[in-house]
């Protein structure tokens, strides 16, 4: 009898145990209902500081704050997780959940994305942005889509200006023979070679101390890395080039991604689309003060690079880019948007 009275009282134990773990896993899948956080790391090259950096840690702070929690990104800047095109692999391999890197440094993944590495591709600004939030940025997206990426935004990184150590640099002569460090992408590389530098590929974390050597003569980068990064204290002068313009591609891994709700992903897009629209509102108004802050270190700045004559030397890259890898769909997409 005792047996049986035992054996009925473990049986009813047994019955509030399922019907607990049944109501616990209810629970966790349902609507607010205590499931786990998805925590996403979020790497990137850029420099602390910079308006760019700064807005990544903005919205990852409301993305946090609008979810309740229940999406939170870690944000890993300046190269912490290892450079554009380590970081991109990690993406890939499902190693880290999240990046925002150079639209250039993708063509290690597809090489069509090596487009954004076209010398004066742009009229002016409004010209890029104007891209990047129409058809053109759309098919860039489409493109990271295929290697298992979700676009959820762009960020604008801006104009690329040459700093050096000789003298400054005016016309496509002035590069003869200068050593300028240079990312790692063919592309650019192919560029520089076309006004006779000698580009170098080196990482971002080694470019101080390579220019405080005397490794290389010159590097490139847009005003605010260049503040940020103190370049003026092994840098002499720098000239307004503006020969590439640079957007950051912001992409969560898509098996991470569609684990998401359909509403806290449009909370992520939206303030990704908000820092988006603001970055470039901070780099108008910061742009003047960029320069004075240089200038006022001691650095040598011109304004008088000849653009025109910069973009005919470097226009061969256009033809032999567009038949090797970009081909004419592409193309045809970029140069209705141009303003050329």
């Amino acid at each position: 009898m005792n047996k049986i009275i035992s054996f009925l009282c473990l049986s009813v134990l047994f019955a509030f145990i399922l019907v607990g773990c049944s109501s616990n896993a209810e629970k966790s899948n349902g609507e607010g209902g205590g499931a786990e956080p998805t925590t996403i790391q979020l790497g990137h090259a850029l420099s602390e500081g910079t308006p760019a950096a700064e807005l990544i840690n903005e919205m990852a702070a409301n993305v946090e704050e609008q979810t309740e929690g229940r999406v939170a990104f870690k944000v890993f800047p300046n190269s912490q997780l290892g450079s554009e095109v380590e970081m991109l692999e990690q993406i890939k391999l499902g190693t880290m959940g999240s990046g925002a890197i150079m639209i250039g440094s993708m063509q290690n993944l597809n090489k069509t994305m090596a487009i954004e590495d076209l010398p004066y591709m742009w009229a002016d600004a409004e010209h890029a942005r104007a891209a990047y939030d129409g058809e053109f940025g759309e098919y860039l997206g489409n493109v990271m889509k295929e290697e298992g990426m979700t676009k959820i935004g762009y960020l604008e990184w801006g104009f690329r200006h040459i700093t050096n150590n000789k003298k400054p640099i005016v016309k496509p002569e002035d590069m003869e023979g200068v050593s300028i460090r240079v990312a790692e992408t063919e592309l650019r590389v192919d560029t520089f070679e076309e006004v006779g530098a000698l580009p170098t590929v080196m990482a971002f974390s080694e470019l101080y101390g390579a220019l405080q050597q005397g490794t290389v003569d010159a590097q490139e980068n847009p005003l605010s890395n260049i503040v940020a990064a103190k370049f003026d204290e092994v840098q002499e002068y720098l000239s307004l080039s503006g020969h590439f313009y640079n957007t950051v591609m912001m992409v969560v891994d898509t098996d991470v991604w569609e684990k998401i709700s359909a509403e806290d992903q449009e909370i992520i897009l939206a303030e990704a689309d908000r820092i988006s629209k603001e970055v470039r509102t901070v780099n108008d108004s910061k742009e003047q003060e960029y320069i004075d802050t240089l200038e006022e270190r001691g650095m040598k700045v011109n304004d008088n690079v000849d653009k025109k004559a910069f973009r005919e030397a470097m226009l061969p890259v256009y033809d032999k880019w567009e038949k090797e890898v970009f081909g004419s769909e592409l193309m045809d997409i970029y140069r209705a948007a141009s303003g050329y």
